[in-house]
Formats: C-alpha cells, sequence, structure tokens
C-alpha cells in the first residue's frame, strides 16, 4: 500500500471553479497526514486566457503561500507551485514564474496547433491524438515543468484504444523519460466518473492502456488528488487512483524533492 504523505496537484477558490483557500487545504493535508503539500492553482496568462486567477491576483496568491507556510512550519512543507499550459510564445514567461515557485506543473488542457487553439478535451481523431502527443513532447523537451498532470487526457472521450492511441502514449511516456518529467495519475478523472457515472466501463483517466505503456519507460509516476475541495485531498478517488496503481504495478514516487 502507497503511503499517505504528499500531493503536488492541489487548487483553491481563485481559478473559479474550485472552493477554499491554501489554508484550508494545508489543514486537511495536516489532519490526513501528509507531510508535504504543493499548492498548484491554474496559473494566470498574459494571453490565451481560460477560467483561472487574473494576472493581478498572482502575488495575493503566492502570498498567501508563504504566510501558509510561516504559520504552519515544522508541521508540514508547503510548495509553491502553478498549474499551467505551455505554449511556446510564452517560454520567457514561464521562465519568470519559475523564479517564484518550487515546481511548474504542465497541464495540458489547450494547445495551439497550425495557429489555432486545440481542446484537449475533444481529441476526436488519430491525427488528433498525435498532435496532442507531439506537444507535450514539446513542452517536456523545454525542461520547464517538473511534473505533467494527466498526460491521458487526450483518452477522456474515446471509449477504445487504437494504434494510433498507443503511438501518442509511446511519444508522451518517451518524453518523459528522456526529460525526467514526472507523469501524474491524476484521481480528478475518477472523482468526475463518481459524480456522474457511478459504473463506468472505464475510468476518464487514468487510462488503463496509456499506463501499460508507460510501465515499459524508466520515468518517474506519481498519484495526485488534483483536489478542488479541501475535503476531497484524500477522498474515495485518491484511494481508487493508488489502487489503480498498485493493480497495474506501476512504481510510484511519493514526492518529487
Amino acid at each position: 500500500m502507497i503511503s499517505v504523505r504528499a500531493n503536488f496537484h492541489t487548487h483553491n477558490y481563485r481559478c473559479g471553479h474550485a472552493e477554499g483557500d491554501v489554508e484550508d487545504y494545508v489543514k486537511e493535508a495536516i489532519k490526513e497526514g501528509y507531510s508535504e503539500i504543493g499548492i498548484s492553482d491554474h496559473s494566470p496568462l498574459p494571453k490565451y486566457h481560460f477560467d483561472r486567477m487574473g494576472m493581478n491576483e498572482l502575488e495575493g496568491y503566492l502570498g498567501e503561500i508563504r504566510e501558509a507556510q510561516r504559520k504552519y512550519n515544522g508541521k508540514i512543507t508547503i510548495y509553491k507551485s502553478l498549474e499551467i499550459e505551455y505554449f511556446e510564445d510564452l517560454e520567457d514567461y514561464y521562465r519568470e514564474l519559475a523564479q517564484k515557485l518550487d515546481y511548474l506543473l504542465l497541464g495540458l488542457h489547450t494547445y495551439v496547433v497550425n495557429g489555432k487553439l486545440r481542446d484537449s478535451w475533444i481529441i476526436n481523431t488519430d491525427e488528433d491524438m498525435i498532435n496532442y502527443a507531439l506537444h507535450m513532447e514539446k513542452a517536456m523537451k523545454s525542461k520547464l515543468f517538473q511534473i505533467a498532470a494527466h498526460p491521458d487526457l487526450y483518452m477522456s472521450r474515446r471509449m477504445t484504444w487504437s494504434r494510433a492511441a498507443e503511438d501518442a502514449a509511446h511519444i508522451i511516456c518517451r518524453a518523459a523519460a528522456e526529460t525526467g518529467t514526472v507523469l501524474e495519475i491524476n484521481a480528478n478523472g475518477i472523482r468526475k466518473n463518481l459524480i456522474y457515472d457511478k459504473n463506468p466501463r472505464r475510468y476518464m483517466y487514468p487510462y488503463k492502456e496509456f499506463w501499460e505503456v508507460a510501465k515499459q519507460y524508466n520515468a518517474g509516476i506519481i498519484a495526485s488528488s488534483d483536489c478542488h475541495e479541501p475535503e476531497s485531498l484524500n477522498d474515495e478517488a485518491m484511494e481508487l487512483a493508488r489502487k489503480f496503481s498498485e493493480e497495474l504495478g506501476l512504481k510510484v514516487i511519493e514526492t518529487i524533492f
């Protein structure tokens, strides 16, 4: 059994679709016996705007984390992070952010192909899957990100594992191994199933076949809650994510530090 030790994917109210402030999650982590927590809300962007905190909220967010670090020093280690998409034209911005953070979490919800924004939740064709994977590869090769969140998101709306799906998995997992990027088993895909589909044929993510490919590579793997409410930090979905990794025989690390 994987021991409860850390969570590196944690949101708060600033993104506009989560509840609770930084301290609420820190207190929940302490209650659940965690020794480390990374606060990683959706980063503001100077362009490509989505639901997330505004640029004018960033310093307040970081200040709130610093205050929690001061207040709970000796009880838990708290890391500063942001979850963010990768856009090649924003690399200088990412480097500026990295100077203020302990790590950057790659969350590829949206990306650009041929000058047009594409939605990672709507992957309909083999070409879409390969484009998503190639963008993930480019993001990881930038060496800007320590963790790739829900790398199997491209399968979230698909029931059938195809040759293109497998090729995409190899592209992503090979890049993770080559760059030292940690791949994340994300409990929020399980959480969505628990809310909307009581008897799913499979989880929205993690997607079993993707992680069977990941086993073939020497990439780090971590399980994260991706919690949007404090009480979800160590809930049933997180327990099922741990069980998923154990049943597949995945070697899951507990911390990235």
